[in-house]
């Protein structure tokens, strides 16, 4: 039996990526509250990015705002990513709809230019 299909849309489901974003520094890892403030930040910050640099609608499909949590020397820590779907920017890429493209990395770059 062949599976060929089923691979496929396993990796378009499996395809995200995500850009990280950044977070102010308000809670710092080690402190002894650092949990309950990272979790007022992170709120804050995703509430403000929702508000300030919302998602076109063209890309609503495509990518949304989360936290991610990396490892440390000190412990984990987490920051605001933009998670989007791999397999349609390199789609885009590969059919030539550079202007889509370039739409999606300059509205990415006015979001990474954000004062948070």
């Amino acid at each position: 039996m062949e599976y060929s299909h089923l691979k496929k849309e396993i990796l378009k489901i499996k395809a995200m990526d995500y850009l990280v974003i950044g977070s102010n520094g308000f809670a710092q890892v080690g402190s002894q509250d650092f949990y309950k403030k990272n979790r007022i930040e992170m709120r804050v910050l995703k509430e403000y990015l929702d508000k300030n640099y919302p998602i076109p609608e063209e890309f609503k499909d495509l990518c949304s705002y989360r936290v991610k949590w990396f490892n440390h020397d000190f412990g984990r820590y987490s920051e605001i990513v933009l998670v989007f779907d791999d397999y349609i920017l390199n789609r885009w890429e590969e059919e030539d709809s550079r202007d889509k493209l370039d739409r999606f990395w300059s509205w990415f770059n006015s979001i990474e230019d954000a004062d948070l």
